[in-house]
């Protein structure tokens, strides 16, 4: 596994376990006395972290650090065809004008609008 790799298996399993314990990201930031966009990056396994951090981390879920290293396997499948994803569309946009990616940037806001719809007509009982 890269390092790369490496990164996004301990921030999903960060993220995962802080989801689960319903703990928001600043609450958590405050625990780890972190800044939350720094948890972040770690959460999106953009940022590497000290040990003595991911000790803190793994103290709060009540794990060993081990268990924040391991990998599921699905899960990091997914993660991999995701990042692939990303990267294939990050490269297709190279040679985009600014009004073409912000025609791209505003389809993208627009699809994230219609994917919460649902959701909003969940919470509002429709």
């Amino acid at each position: 596994m890269t390092k790369e790799q490496t990164r996004k298996v301990i921030g999903e399993n960060i993220r995962r376990e802080r989801l689960q314990r319903g703990i928001s990201a600043i609450e958590f930031a405050e625990m780890l006395e972190l800044s939350p966009g720094f948890v972040g990056l770690i959460e999106r396994g953009e940022r590497g972290t000290t040990s003595a951090n991911l000790y803190k981390i793994a103290s709060v879920f009540n794990l060993s650090t081990d268990e924040l290293f391991e990998s599921n396997s699905e899960e990091s499948v997914e993660l991999e065809q995701q990042e692939a994803k990303r990267n294939r569309i990050m490269s297709l946009m190279f040679d985009f004008s600014d009004g073409e990616l912000d025609y791209i940037a505003n389809t993208v806001l627009g699809l994230r609008t219609l994917r919460n719809l649902p959701s909003i007509a969940k919470q509002t009982g429709e």
